[in-house]
């Protein structure tokens, strides 16, 4: 058996990306196994699992799939893609070396989850990727050509599939051998089936050898390993595998799922026989054991058997399945990832879930085996491995660690050249060679890797590694768009002060070069050393050593150049280079090179010896061009090194007057000693000294290529002869006579040249060069640094080389060596199609489309095409899910789209067809290509009862005269429809009669026929009913529902009286609807703002009919709480003096229900002395109203008539009010002769009124009050002003009045906008909303103020008056309340109930000693706009109990309603409902006992609406509704293309719709920077490092320009200081009213009164109300902050703001209002008690809305937390900021300096400039072209 070598390996397990986060979850004994996919105890199934990370992400784009293939591919496929080439890049080799070697393939699999889906349903993917295709597709990607088989042995597969590759490799059949494995769970259907096997553990925890032992735990595993058999060819090596073998179990009589423990140690007992190992060297053994009760007891059994008899110690045991669970396909393989990381850290981690052995396993008990129940060192020896399956195959391996002594030279500096997926990437490998940079070994696999050569990855950069100084360099490329031809420019070596490093020897190519050239030079003469002359310097060598040493080391530099294959394209030489440059030519060679040194060096020696050196004299001279060569006959030009500079020759003689002529022409120069005038016809004598001998050396000359270009010849690049081309004694007797004019033969390459400078002066200066070419020289000086730069520099241009000559490594390298797969960091940005559980139980994977046609029999007669349409339509859908022609199921159609007005109705009979799609529960109507008609639809089951919307005025009598005018008919019309046994006729012409009165397009319709067909039975004609304000038609059970517009009567024109209001602007805004008998909507808009002269209040009356509106000035004494009390105190005043015109000492009855409305009756009546009766059902409202008004006669509801008959002594009352429709005759009956009887609504139907006295019956129009007060004077609108402020209703106030609601009138929305909104916009949203509601001034506001108009909308949008559009009636019951209005509903009386039974809708919580001035001192009720829900709402009342003596916080219930006793105050209709109604579950609240310690003060209330029980959105349909997005993080804001670029830092949201406007401002190029769900969150640095990496993305280099606005200063802060510090230029930075003093202030006030240990609390609560503000209104923000820090974990916090943010949490400032609150809700419960209807889209919507503000306030708090905790560090930036901020100062805890305190950040100065606006306006408008104008000055002036 020969050894196998394991060579590569890559992983992902449970909770571990990589094999070195798996060892680390390992070693810290972390339990790897967490909660499924699917819902909870699904169908019995364990609730725990082991799963892998990120199991839905793919980088589709590197393995260049297209995207529908990858959605549809097999997920197991797309982990195993990635995994083996991470494994290939951990290997240390490279893809083409496995390519061009015979590679095999052995892919383990267990069950196949996903291909049963992949097999049946639809699918648009041309690649089938099940099971068996996998390994296919896999070598198919990888291009390998060895043996390819797929394994399934059970759990047992994956050491079964090692076994085959093993036995491959013995014979021959492949080199390397690539073993994966493949686990992952998404079917819970199987999981159903081992539970029934008995094989899983219930409670999901893997308790492996322990006594809890009860079953495995499932768990998921992608894991890849590379094998090969001859080590020679690896890079390096983990493991070496000495042996392993399988066999199986055969008969058991126990059954095939029960192992066999005599078949396991026959096979292990086999395998360390034949490879004679003695047990006693076994150091570990990893099993198979995966904690069920049968498999580790029979496993121990053999261990024992085969290896622990005659061993001297305990034998060490574990098994990873304890960790991460059992990854059945893929636990061979995990468990050797175990192994090799035990191998490689000499450690065995630690078995958790084991504290009490398995009584079962003997070999415990009895010491032969010990369990590593703690971490413990790994002793010299073998690693065995044990696996065994459930169906009987079992394997046993026998590893070794691989050691090897490695010996490398020392060297100063290491160059890794990489290539990177992503910046991720790139951070990961430049961390690498950080922590490894001493070892030249590692630094030396990652050069080999796959990782430095893939082109895939298109990021390129070098890494440089500074041994001695612990540091390393590194340089990033991300764009590469031409990669240019590479030119080695060879600088000349005599005229230049040479200093090559002895460094350059750490460099093997370079040593070996320069030992061979020392050969050479050693048989012309020994006294020359190289390596010693390079030790002690040029500087210490005499003429001809340094020659000679110049020409070894270039032409060390060219071989380093040409071993790291770079593509050189091209040679210059210059000078005594020029030979260096044939070397490379391959004209002359390494011989010929150091010979002719030699030789010229020796001449150059003795020529300096003789009166050459004291006739000429060399200078290095700057001078213009064209005044170097008007020197003189007496000047030689020698050397042209750049554009200025040049070496020249002087005649001694004529020296003085030469240098004069220079200095008067602005030069200057330096004298070079020792120099000869080389290159110049001053030196013909020396030159043909050495003819002879240099013919001998070139006594057969080569011609020189065309890419070898001289600068002694006359000609360009490509244009050369063959006869000049030869390199014989002519070409080089040129070369020593012509002068080195470099320069002129720059312009003759290509301008994408790069040029690679060589020169062994260590000049780097680039500027010497012709700025000819596109890209900047690359020089190379003589030392090692350089050099390594060099190839870096080329890597980066887009060449691909080679570094591994540069380490002198000696490979393998042994399994102490750090892995490289953990470095892969794929483009995980996009998701892709994950099966869900719910499709494993689908039987019917898609729809089978059989298309329903249209009969030309069904359609005869004369129909309309809507009708024929819908009839088909209804009939289709019906025979695609009851196989039957007959309409028999309920339906509703909705979301229909009609375009069949293009069609002629002939074209319509018997051709189309209709296609019904059950899946998606849609429909489409199609002639041909053409869509008729398309929508969705919902079906009924049978026993499913149809709801149909209800329609007032349905149940009327068609005869019966309704009470009003004409004009009353308009929206509600009538008409029989007879039914003729047909469907289509029917529905026919209920269509023709709501097209007469209805112009918008149908999209809704519902269908009942079985309870059609019950009403048809007792008559045949059918009422048809049809209401134009919501556009409902009924006729039996078939509803149509048309879109109408908020403008029902177009035709007419409205009047408008604004007299210039439109202009106006809002800054709060209540918009109010009036209930009246008058026909239409009336609506009351009032607002605070401003005109063009003052601030104002406005208040405006919209009618059908006319506009009309008054403004007064806010210098009358208005207040925002005076527009609240306004509308209700005006209906009253009008009810009392206009209508009723009561006076003084009448007797006045308000009929109950009582709201503010009789409230403010009840008030302004007593002013008057009026003698006040009212009444009520309802106890506890008889005890609120008496304790309100004392001089109020207030009697039970019960006996009313003679109460009050009494109280008045028979006569009645002179005036009564009622505003409900019942018991009209009983006010008829309470009022006295000659009395007033004022119906604010008309009488039910069915109540027959008879009219017993002579009494006034007045039906007020409701709308004339306001009318009646806009027309009113501006002195008698402050004389209304004055007693409403002084009066008994300012009291009133006090108590909790007004209500949001009344009965009259309803507060529907109230805003205040952050920059006031035009009132014409407001005008135009309230007239029509439908069409206004994308209105393009929305989209442009601010967003809290889109909001609010969003809101605005919803709250007017057309709905019927009193009744919803799809509520049941809320009761059956005749003559007692009118269903029309539910506030009737009081009149049921309270029933006397056992104190013992409790309610438990309503709590009060009792908190003594609380003041109101402890929280804030001033409250605004603008947070009791929420209208009161229908359902139960608990209150939580904080008040003084200290007359109790109370000191702790008590919950005692009140007003307790027993359970058993709700059914008994049910409608009848719904009694028989009950059983099916979900129990109402109240939210409760815990108040901290600290909020005790509080001052005693006034009376405080929280009011908590419940939330609505959460809905259960499955994942799929959270996909679905909210898709992902691939958000990028930089974002344009403008189209401007004038550079420099700026880019924009976001807010704390996150989000650029602030930035947007000020982007579109600018004229140069402007980019948003934007939080993503991708962006790091873990702290500012973070945060700005990785948005540095994406601006170098789009901005590869310098200068960058930066704006951080208000939480994005920070950010922009950090992002500068970093670019300064990576050495970046940044050209500005400017912040936008924001820096880190103001941040901090904003938060350290609330944090001050924390402890340390409070001190997050603290920070988080206070970040979550400063959320809250965004939404709404935070009245009491201490308060809000108590009760937050009584949540102790942050998603309850969240929950709570969410529900205030949603207006269902209100805080009240006294406890009468909750009191009266109270009373109003338990009246409303005792009739609105209806069952849970089932949620439909919209409250998907709402919760999809809630999802979204939920991750925003995540976001918010963390933004908060890594803001607060952002301090400066002795780091600044390198500059000025420019700071423009808001002229008004924030009210802030503490003052800050005007700048901000931003001097602390910068070495420069803050510029300060204040402009108008609010923090969100100033951007914008006027204001925001003054911060536009203000930044482009900025960034001119940088």
């Amino acid at each position: 058996m020969y050894e196998t070598f394991l060579t590569g390996v890559a992983s992902r397990l449970p909770e571990s990306e990589n094999i070195d986060e798996f060892w680390e979850n390992l070693i810290l004994g972390k339990d790897l196994i967490r909660g499924t996919r699917w819902p909870r105890e699904l169908h019995g199934t364990p609730p725990r699992v082991g799963l892998i990370k990120n199991i839905d992400k793919f980088d589709a784009e590197y393995f260049n799939l297209e995207e529908n293939e990858v959605h549809h591919m097999n997920p197991m496929l797309r982990h195993l893609y990635e995994v083996c080439c991470e494994c290939v890049v951990d290997s240390g080799l490279s893809l083409p070396a496995l390519q061009n070697n015979t590679t095999g393939l052995y892919l383990a699999c267990f069950l196949p989850d996903s291909d049963a889906l992949e097999t049946s349903r639809e699918t648009i993917s041309k690649l089938c990727t099940t099971v068996p295709m996998m390994a296919g597709h896999l070598m198919e990607y990888f291009s390998f050509n060895g043996p390819m088989m797929t394994v399934d042995t059970g759990c047992s597969s994956s050491l079964s599939a090692l076994e085959m590759a093993v036995s491959d490799l013995n014979a021959g059949k492949c080199q390397f051998a690539m073993v994966a494995g493949v686990n992952l769970l998404l079917n819970p259907s199987y999981f159903q089936q081992m539970v029934q096997l008995g094989m899983l553990n219930p409670s999901g925890h893997s308790n492996v050898f322990d006594a809890k032992a009860g079953g495995y735990v499932r768990a998921e595993g992608v894991v890849a390993v590379l094998l090969t058999r001859n080590v020679t060819i690896c890079k390096r090596v983990y493991l070496s595998m000495i042996d392993i073998l399988t066999n199986c179990d055969g008969f058991k009589s126990e059954g095939i799922t029960f192992p066999n423990s005599q078949s396991q140690a026959n096979l292990m007992s086999t395998i360390y026989n034949r490879n004679d190992i003695d047990v006693n060297n076994v150091a570990y053994v990893e099993a198979h054991s995966t904690g069920t009760k049968a498999g580790d007891p029979v496993e121990a059994s053999g261990i024992v058997q085969a290896l622990c008899e005659g061993r001297h110690k305990p034998l060490l045991v574990g098994s990873v399945k304890a960790s991460m669970g059992h990854s059945e396909a893929t636990a061979g393989l995990a468990s050797l990832v175990k192994c090799i990381m035990i191998a490689r850290h000499g450690t065995i981690p630690p078995q958790i879930n084991f504290n009490s052995p398995n009584p079962k396993i003997d070999g415990i008990s009895q010491g032969k085996i010990k369990v590593v129940d703690k971490a413990m060192p790994l002793t010299d020896g073998y690693i065995s491995l044990n696996c065994f399956g459930y169906g009987g195959a079992n394997g046993h391996a026998v590893l070794k660690p691989y050691r090897k002594q490695q010996t490398y030279k020392d060297v100063t500096h290491s160059l890794v050249t990489i290539h990177a997926r992503n910046e991720r990437e790139m951070e990961s490998i430049v961390d690498f060679v950080r922590k490894n940079r001493k070892s030249v070994s590692s630094l030396a696999l990652l050069s080999n890797s796959w990782l430095s050569h893939d082109p895939k990855r298109p990021i390129r950069g070098y890494i440089i590694a500074e041994h001695q100084n612990n540091g390393i360099s590194h340089k990033v490329s991300k764009h590469i768009s031409l990669i240019p031809s590479v030119w080695l420019l060879l600088r000349d070596v005599m005229f230049e002060k040479l200093a090559p490093s002895p460094s350059l020897l750490e460099n093997p190519v370079f040593r070996r070069s320069i030992q061979a050239s020392q050969e050479i030079l050693t048989r012309i003469d020994e006294t020359f050393q190289l390596t010693q002359m390079l030790t002690k310097g040029p500087a210490a060598c005499q003429i001809n050593e340094r020659i000679v040493l110049a020409i070894s080391s270039l032409i060390g530099l060219v071989d380093t150049v040409t071993e790291g294959n770079v593509p050189v394209q091209g040679v210059v030489g210059c000078g005594l280079s020029e030979i260096v440059a044939g070397y490379k030519d391959g004209c002359l060679d390494r011989e010929q090179c150091v010979r002719l040194a030699y030789l010229i060096g020796q001449q150059i020696e003795a020529c300096s010896k003789t009166d050459h050196q004291g006739r000429y004299s060399v200078y290095k001279t700057t001078l213009n061009p064209e005044d170097i060569y008007c020197l003189g006959p007496f000047t030689r030009v020698l050397s042209v090194i750049g554009q200025d500079t040049f070496v020249i020759a002087v005649d001694n003689k004529h020296k003085d007057g030469v240098l004069k002529t220079i200095h008067d022409k602005g030069g200057y120069y330096s004298e070079l000693k020792d120099r000869l005038p080389l290159c110049s016809d001053w030196m013909e004598g020396l030159v043909d000294g050495i003819e002879e001998q240099a013919q001998e050396i070139l006594n057969s000359p080569k011609c020189r290529s065309k890419n070898m270009l001289s600068l002694s010849q006359d000609y360009a690049y490509g244009c050369q002869s063959r006869v000049k081309s030869l390199l014989d004694w002519d070409y080089l007797r040129r070369v020593l006579l012509t002068p080195a004019t470099v320069t002129s033969l720059m312009a003759t390459l290509p301008a994408d040249t790069s040029l690679v400078d060589i020169n062994l002066s260590r000049l780097t200066d680039p500027k010497r060069l012709e700025k000819h070419f596109v890209f900047d020289p690359i020089v190379c000086a003589g030392d090692l640094k350089s050099v390594l730069r060099m190839l870096g520099e080329i890597h980066l241009l887009g060449h691909d080389i080679s570094t591994q000559c540069l380490y002198d490594v000696s490979f393998p390298l042994d399994v102490s060596a750090p892995s490289l797969s953990p470095l892969v960091k794929w483009n995980h940005s996009e998701s892709w199609l994950i099966p869900e559980w719910p499709e494993f139980y689908c039987r019917v994977k898609d729809d089978v489309e059989v298309p329903y046609t249209i009969s030309d029999l069904e359609t005869e007669g004369i129909h309309s095409k809507q009708g024929v349409l819908l009839y088909h339509a209804l009939i289709a859908i019906n025979e695609k899910h009851n196989k039957t022609h007959e309409l028999t199921s309920g339906m509703e159609l909705l979301d229909m789209v009609w375009t069949v007005e293009e069609i002629d109705h002939e074209d319509i009979d018997s051709t189309d067809s209709i296609h019904v799609q059950t899946g998606g529960k849609s429909f489409v109507v199609e002639k041909g290509e053409t869509v008729l008609l398309s929508g969705k639809y919902r079906i009924y089951e049978p026993e499913e009862k149809v709801i149909l919307p209800k329609i007032p005025g349905y149940d009327l009598d068609v005869n019966e005269n309704l009470k009003g005018g004409d004009e009353d008919r308009v929206f509600m019309q009538k008409t029989e429809i007879t039914w003729e046994d047909s469907w289509l006729d029917f529905l026919d012409t209920l269509l023709e009669f709501s097209m007469q009165w209805l112009d918008g397009p149908l999209f809704r319709m519902w269908v009942d026929p079985a309870s059609h067909m019950k009403k048809i039975k007792d008559c045949a004609n059918l009422l048809a009913v049809l209401e134009g304000n919501t556009g409902l038609c009924k006729a039996g059970d078939l509803v149509l529902h048309t879109k109408v517009s908020q403008s029902r009567n177009k035709d007419r024109e409205k009047a408008v009286k604004l007299n210039g209001m439109e202009n106006s602007k809002v800054s709060l805004l209540m918009l109010y609807t009036i209930e009246s008998v008058a026909p239409g909507n009336h609506r009351v808009l009032m607002y605070q703002g401003e005109n063009a002269k003052e601030e104002v209040n406005g208040i405006i009356s919209i009618t059908d009919d006319e506009i009309v509106g008054q403004e007064f000035p806010l210098s009358m004494g208005w207040s925002p709480e005076d527009l609240e009390q306004l509308i209700p105190y005006i209906l009253a005043v009008h009810l009392l003096l206009d209508v009723a015109k009561i006076k003084e000492n009448q007797t006045l009855l308000i009929m109950p229900p009582i709201d503010t409305l009789c409230i403010y009756l009840m008030a302004i009546a007593n002013e008057l002395e009026v003698s006040i009766f009212t009444s009520s059902f309802d106890a506890e409202i008889r005890n609120v109203i008496s304790n309100l008004f004392p001089y109020v006669r207030v009697v039970a509801g019960e006996r009313l008539e003679q109460n009050i008959k009494t109280l008045t002594q028979g006569e009645g009352c002179d005036v009564v009010i009622k505003f409900t429709s019942s018991d009209f005759q009983s006010a008829i009956n309470l009022t006295s002769a000659n009395g007033k009887l004022i119906c604010c609504t008309l009488p039910s139907p069915r109540e027959e009124v008879t009219l017993t006295k002579d009494c006034s019956l007045i039906v007020p129009d409701l709308s004339k009050a306001v009318n009646s007060y806009i027309q009113k004077s501006p002195q008698e609108i402050q004389l209304f002003l004055y007693n409403m402020q002084n009066g008994s209703v300012a009291e009133m106030s006090r108590e909790g009045f007004p209500e949001v609601q009344g009965l009259k009138y309803v507060l529907a929305d109230r805003s205040n906008f952050t920059r006031p909104v035009e009132l014409s916009q407001v005008l135009s949203i309230i007239e029509d909303p439908i069409v206004n509601l994308s209105n393009q001034g929305i989209a442009e506001m601010m967003e809290a103020d889109a909001i609010a108009m969003h809101r605005l909308q919803t709250a007017i949008t057309t709905k019927p008056k009193d009744f919803l559009l799809l509520a049941n009636d809320s009761s059956d019951k005749e003559n007692q309340f009118d269903s029309f209005n539910p506030l009737n509903i009081a009149q049921v009386p309270t029933p006397k109930l056992p104190t013992s039974e409790a309610r438990d809708e309503i709590k009060l919580i009792y908190l003594p000693e609380v003041s109101l001035q402890d929280y804030d001192e001033v409250f605004n009720s603008s947070t009791e706009e929420c209208v009161t829900p229908f359902l139960p709402t608990p209150i939580i009342t904080i008040t003084d109990e200290t007359d109790t003596g109370s000191k702790v916080i008590t919950s005692t219930p009140v007003h307790g309603l027993a359970v058993g006793q709700r059914k008994n105050l049910m409608p009848p209709s719904l009694k028989e409902t009950t059983g099916k109604m979900a129990q109402l579950t109240i939210p409760r609240l815990t108040i901290p006992s600290a909020i005790s310690s509080f001052k005693k003060g006034t009376k405080m209330s929280l009011i908590i609406y419940p939330s609505p029980t959460p809905l259960a959105l499955t994942p799929a349909l959270k996909t679905l509704l909210t898709p992902q997005t691939n958000e990028p993080t930089i974002v344009p804001l403008n189209e401007e293309e004038k550079q420099p670029a700026m880019f924009c830092v976001h807010p704390i949201t996150g989000k650029l719709k602030l930035l947007k406007p000020l982007g579109s401002l600018l004229q140069y190029r402007c980019y948003g920077i934007q939080r993503t769900h991708i962006t790091p969150q873990d702290s500012i640095p973070s945060v700005a490092s990785y948005y540095k990496n994406a601006v170098q993305m789009y901005q590869e280099n310098g200068p960058y320009f930066l704006i951080g606005y208000s939480f994005g200063s920070f950010i922009a802060i950090e992002m500068a200081i970093q670019f300064q510090e990576q050495g970046s230029k940044v050209g500005c930075l400017i912040l936008l009213d924001g820096g880190p003093a103001y941040f901090h202030n904003q938060f350290s006030h609330g944090v001050q009164a924390a402890s340390k240990e409070e001190e997050m609390d603290y920070l988080e609560c206070g970040a979550l109300i400063n959320f809250l503000q965004m939404y709404a209104a935070v009245p009491s923000t201490k308060l809000i902050l108590k009760i937050l820090l009584s949540l102790k974990t942050l998603p309850e916090r969240i929950d709570l703001i969410l529900d205030m943010t949603f207006g269902r949490v209100i805080v009240s400032p006294n406890p009468a209002k909750s009191r009266w609150l109270i009373a109003k809700q338990k009246i409303k419960m005792k009739g609105f008690i209806t069952p849970p209807k089932m949620y439909g889209f919209s409250d998907a919507a709402e919760e999809l809305v809630r999802l979204k503000r939920r991750e925003a306030a995540k976001d918010f708090v963390t933004s908060v937390k890594i803001g607060y905790k952002y301090r400066n560090t002795g780091q600044k930036f390198q500059g000025d900021i420019h700071l423009l901020r808001i002229k008004t100062d924030l009210p802030l805890p503490t003052p800050i300096p005007m700048d901000y305190g931003l001097k602390d950040w910068c070495t420069g100065n803050v510029n300060v400039r204040f402009y108008n606006g609010t923090h969100e306006s100033f951007l914008k408008d006027d204001d925001g072209k003054a911060v536009a104008k203000e930044i482009m000055e900025i960034i001119k002036d940088c």
